[in-house]
C-alpha cells in the first residue's frame, strides 16, 4: 500500500503481552497488502482484470472495500477513481521517470478508457458492479483495479480493532495519512498536527482528536514531481485525465472511521471547499481545506469543528474561494 503502519499501545493490562499484540497487527498488515496490492500480477485484485462481462467471487473484505469505493464515487460525482493505476503509470508518478503527456494523448487515454472524453457534468461509468450476493461483474476490459485511495483507511481500522479486541482499548494507529485512535492517552485527547504543504517539517493546525475517531490528510505534497515550475501530484481528477487543478494544496478531514476518511478525502480535494462543503455536511464530516495563493496558503473548513481544531497560522481564504 505503499507507506508505513504504525501502532503505539498506551497502557497495560492486555489479554496478551504488548509486543505479541504488536506482532500480530504485523502479520496482519501483512495479509492486506497481499490482499490489495495492485501491483502484484498473481495477487487477489489480478482477477479484476478480466474481460466485460466477466463474473468473479472475492475475498469479502475486498468485497466490502470495492462497496464502499463505488458508493464515494457515485456521490461525489465520480470524483473517486479505482481505475488510477494505469492513469498514474501514463504520468509516471512516483517513478523515475514522470512525464507530463501531450493533451492529445490525456485525450486518446481518457476515450479508450470511458469510451468518450469526459465533459465536466457526464456521468462516469462503474468499472465494476457488485452482486447483492457479493459476486463482482467487470463492465470494462482489462482495467487495473487499484484501492490505494481506500484500502489504507480500512487496514487502520482493523488494527484499532484488532488491538481493541487484545484489550488495548487505549492507542494509536497510523498508515500514511490516515490515522485513528482508541480511548485516551493518561494526559487527554489525542493531538494530531497538519503538515504545512510548502513547509514539510512546521505545522499549520492541530487537531484535538476523541476516542474511536479517524483522521486523514491528502496532500499534493505525497507523490509529486516539478516540471517548468507546476507540480503536478498523484490526486488525478478523473474527468481530465490530470493532476487535480483547484487551488487546494491539502484537505484533512475528521470522520467517524478511517476508511470514511480516506475514502472521501480525496473527491474533496478534488471538487475544493465550494462544492465539497455541501456534500461535506450532508456526510457528517468535518472538513479543512488548505488552499495556496500568490501571497502564501488561506483555509477554509466546514463550521462543525468547534473547538476540536485549532489553526492560527493561515488566514481564512476568501469566502467565494
Amino acid at each position: 500500500m505503499d507507506c508505513n503502519f504504525d501502532a503505539t499501545i498506551h497502557g497495560t493490562g492486555g489479554k496478551v503481552p504488548a509486543e505479541a499484540a504488536l506482532d500480530t497487527l504485523q502479520a496482519l498488515v501483512a495479509r492486506y497488502e497481499r490482499l490489495f496490492t495492485d501491483y502484484d500480477p498473481s495477487g487477489p485484485l489480478s482477477a479484476l482484470r478480466g474481460r466485460k462481462g466477466d463474473t468473479l467471487r472475492l475475498d469479502p473484505e475486498i468485497i466490502t472495500v470495492l462497496r464502499q469505493a463505488l458508493l464515494v464515487d457515485r456521490h461525489s460525482g465520480n470524483t473517486f477513481d479505482m481505475g488510477v493505476h494505469d492513469l498514474k503509470q501514463f504520468w509516471g508518478i512516483g517513478s523515475a521517470d514522470p512525464r507530463v503527456p501531450p493533451t492529445d494523448s490525456i485525450q486518446l487515454f481518457l476515450k479508450k478508457r470511458f469510451g468518450f472524453v469526459p465533459n465536466p457534468t457526464d456521468t462516469l461509468p462503474d468499472p465494476i458492479s457488485v452482486l447483492p450476493d457479493g459476486r463482482v461483474v467487470l463492465r470494462i476490459d482489462s482495467l487495473p483495479i487499484d484501492l490505494g485511495g481506500i484500502a489504507k483507511g480500512y487496514t487502520v481500522d482493523q488494527m484499532s480493532d484488532k488491538l481493541t479486541a487484545l484489550g488495548y482499548p487505549n492507542h494509536l494507529i497510523q498508515g500514511g495519512g490516515e490515522i485513528r485512535t482508541g480511548g485516551r492517552k493518561h494526559k487527554g485527547s489525542w493531538m494530531i498536527g497538519i503538515k504545512n504543504p510548502r513547509k514539510l517539517d512546521t505545522v499549520v493546525a492541530v487537531i484535538s482528536l476523541d476516542s474511536g475517531r479517524a483522521v486523514s490528510t491528502s496532500g499534493d505534497y505525497e507523490r509529486f514531481f516539478l516540471k517548468d515550475g507546476v507540480r503536478y501530484h498523484h490526486i488525478f481528477n478523473p474527468r481530465t485525465g490530470s493532476p487535480s487543478r483547484t487551488g487546494t494544496v491539502s484537505v484533512s478531514l475528521l470522520c467517524p472511521t478511517s476508511m470514511t476518511c480516506d475514502g472521501w478525502s480525496k473527491p474533496l480535494f478534488v471538487l475544493g471547499p465550494r462544492r465539497g462543503r455541501i456534500l461535506a455536511d450532508s456526510l457528517g464530516l468535518q472538513v479543512f481545506w488548505l488552499r495556496e495563493t500568490p501571497t502564501g496558503l488561506c483555509s477554509r473548513q466546514t463550521d462543525g469543528w468547534g473547538k476540536r481544531l485549532e489553526s492560527d497560522v493561515v488566514s481564512p481564504c476568501p469566502a467565494d474561494w
